[in-house]
């Protein structure tokens, strides 16, 4: 077992096949002994089965993502840890062959993070599935969504920013850990986790200047499949490049600035006659030995200005400021790296993205920096020190300390107004008297405002209100914690919903039951549809039902008798009513036991009146009954005694008719 707070790692941990489509084969050898011939064999046809491993290959599962670092839309400094992302199913980064000609067994895993700055890779919206790779890699039809997501990159920042093959092994590896670590387990099941580590450390821009901090920096965190492609990735680490290359700075010099010194005078260069004239006819430029001809670049009587100035030529000069050949090429260069040029010949790839996330680097801020710039002097220091123990700035006014351990100290409302309140930790130089529980229940906070006390000299105690505050936050800090939170919400608040609502719902269903089954299935139906339907709508704030256009008369004996009385004779209590559906809300109602009885054979009643309505209203109700389904009514007799006959209808007129035609022969 892990013990609490530690973990172990494995390498890998690789399925027994990887994803794919699969057939596999039966075959059986049946040998029948017989009586005359001996044992003879019978044929028997091999059986085939296909079979596919399905894994992810463009969109990560939500539910297979248990936590990302750096989180998503953060800001920070994140100089000291890789990126990560921590998946739940062990086996994923090796559930596919990123090389067909490779060992599954032995393979490098196919998926790779890569942190990638703003201008270094472009995230292309939903296209087809087909679209997410480059164009010379296949991956097939096997594709777990129709459309999907590729980051587009090119060769150059593939070989600098992209981990290297041998290093992807390095960069996947498998954590146990002990379930009841909620902060390690993150909501897992079995307690192991994949995680997938990024080969880049996210960097703050540099400083426009010197004397200026680190700029924040944006980053994309993309986990890419690296199927079909690895041969776009370096096989190992290049050897670093020499800085400063003597050889190459050599070359780049003009031989025409090595040209050694003319031995003459400056006013013989100047007046380009005598020992400077040889020197003057091996430049390019010179076309003559005129006074005008042009000196050579290390011998120009001004840097940047043609000779036309600097020699004896009377007048204004002729040109302005030269400009080098080797500038105009670099000019030039650049043009073609801003038109495109240079990106239009660099090869670029896509690569299909399962998930991405952002996330931003600053240069301030850490643990580790923001302790080392803590303030480490105790309340009532008398000055403020930097590291190297100098004062800075004016001293503090004057420290006010109660006998109860309090401190006054500056404090700013959430008005922003300035105050002095009192603040005590939790040691104290003196005995305390602290809340006593009120029938055995301590008094419950809810908000540190809760917690603020007014002191006798006027001003606010905020000690528990501060220490209430802390311990929200710190609280809130574990993602776990919060994500247990979210849970308890969603389940015991969601079932405390639901029996404060069978509260409000259960006086009217145990009034009205009653006159429901009085009414039949359709007065069953009112009733729930208005009791229970139009309550809950109205509670949840959804629309409201039609009203009844017309509602079926109910006796005026039904209307008098009480709910409990209803219930009784159904044989039904109605405290176990009410008991069953505060605790499972209108669900319990449906578990609620009803005593099925044999019917008397003998009214309950003794009032033989009563009895004798009773029967003749029921008679007559039945033979109404009777009369409306057969169909039949009253016929006057010849002699004066009615006699019952059956009633004609439409049905019995066309019926008339059509025998009508079938006899006269008629097909009209």
């Amino acid at each position: 077992m892990t013990t609490p707070g530690f973990f172990q790692l494995y390498p890998a941990a690789r399925p027994a096949l990887p994803a794919g489509d699969y057939t596999a084969t039966s075959n059986q050898k049946l040998v029948a002994q017989t009586p005359h011939d001996g044992p003879q064999q019978i044929p028997v046809d091999d059986t085939e089965f296909h079979l596919v491993i399905d894994a992810p290959r463009y969109k990560m599962p939500p539910d297979q993502i248990l936590s990302t670092f750096p989180p998503a839309g953060s800001q920070g400094d994140w100089r000291e840890r890789l990126p990560q992302i921590v998946l739940k199913r062990r086996t994923l980064p090796w559930e596919r062959n990123p090389d067909p000609a490779h060992d599954p067994h032995t393979s490098p895993p196919w998926l790779a993070l890569v942190v990638l700055a703003d201008g270094e890779g472009q995230l292309s919206s939903d296209v087809d599935v087909s679209q997410c790779v480059t164009s010379d890699v296949n991956l097939g039809n096997e594709a777990d969504v129709p459309r999907g997501k590729y980051l587009s990159v090119t060769k150059d920042i593939v070989e600098k920013v992209f981990p290297c093959r041998d290093e992807l092994d390095l960069l996947c590896h498998v954590r146990k850990v002990d379930l009841r670590d909620t902060e390690l387990a993150l909501g897992d099941d079995d307690g192991f986790l994949a995680v997938v580590i990024a080969n880049r450390l996210p960097q703050p821009a540099a400083p426009k200047t010197d004397d200026q901090p680190a700029l924040p920096l944006k980053y994309t965190a993309y986990l890419i499949n690296l199927e079909h492609q690895l041969d776009k990735l370096l096989a190992t680490e290049p050897n670093p490049v020499l800085f400063f290359d003597a050889t190459a700075a050599v070359s780049l010099v003009d031989s025409e600035l090595l040209a050694p010194a003319p031995n003459a005078t400056i006013d013989q260069i100047a007046m380009k006659i005598g020992p400077a004239a040889p020197v003057l006819a091996m430049s390019k430029d010179a076309k003559s030995l005129s006074p005008t001809a042009a000196l050579p670049a290390p011998f120009a009587a001004a840097k940047g200005i043609e000779s036309a100035a600097a020699a004896w030529a009377t007048g204004p000069s002729k040109e302005g400021a030269s400009i080098s050949n080797a500038y105009a090429d670099a000019k030039a260069f650049k043009a073609g790296v801003f038109n495109g040029d240079i990106v239009r010949l660099m090869p670029v790839y896509r690569f299909p993205v399962l998930v991405s996330w952002e996330f931003t680097c600053t240069g301030e801020g850490g643990f580790e920096r923001l302790m080392n710039a803590l303030q480490v002097g105790m309340l009532g220091t008398a000055v403020d020190e930097d590291a190297a123990g100098h004062p800075i700035g004016a001293p503090p006014p004057g420290l006010e300390v109660a006998a109860t351990g309090h401190v006054a100290l500056s404090h700013r409302t959430r008005r922003g107004e300035a105050a002095r309140s009192w603040y005590r930790g939790p040691l104290t130089p003196q005995p305390t008297v602290r809340a006593e529980p009120v029938d055995g229940v301590l008094p419950l906070a809810h908000t540190g405002d809760q917690l603020r006390k007014l002191v006798p000299d006027g001003r606010e105690d905020i000690s528990l209100a501060a220490l209430f505050e802390i311990g929200r936050l710190l609280t809130l800090n574990k993602p776990t914690l919060v994500a247990s939170l979210m849970h308890w919400r969603r389940e015991l608040f969601g079932a405390a919903r639901a029996r404060q609502l069978a509260d409000l719902l259960a006086n009217q269903i145990v009034a009205g039951i009653g006159l429901g089954v009085a009414g039949g299935r359709s007065k069953l139906e009112d009733l729930v549809r208005a009791s229970v339907v139009g309550a809950y709508a109205s509670e949840n704030g959804l629309a409201p039902a039609a009203p009844e256009v017309t509602a079926a008369r109910v006796p005026d004996e039904l209307l008098e008798l009480a709910p409990e009385q209803m219930l009784a004779g159904l044989g039904v209590s109605a405290s176990v009513v009410a008991r069953l559906g505060k605790q499972f809300g209108v669900d319990g109602l449906s578990s609620v036991p009803i005593a099925v009885a044999m019917t008397p054979k003998e009214p309950a009643t003794g009032d033989k009146q009563a009895m004798v309505v009773l029967n003749q209203t029921l008679s007559e109700r039945i033979d109404q009954l009777v009369i409306s389904a057969l169909k039949v009514s009253d016929v006057p007799h010849a002699v004066g005694r009615p006699t019952r006959s059956r009633k004609r209808d439409d049905l019995d007129r066309l019926l008339a008719e059509a025998a009508e035609r079938v006899a006269t022969g008629r097909r009209d």
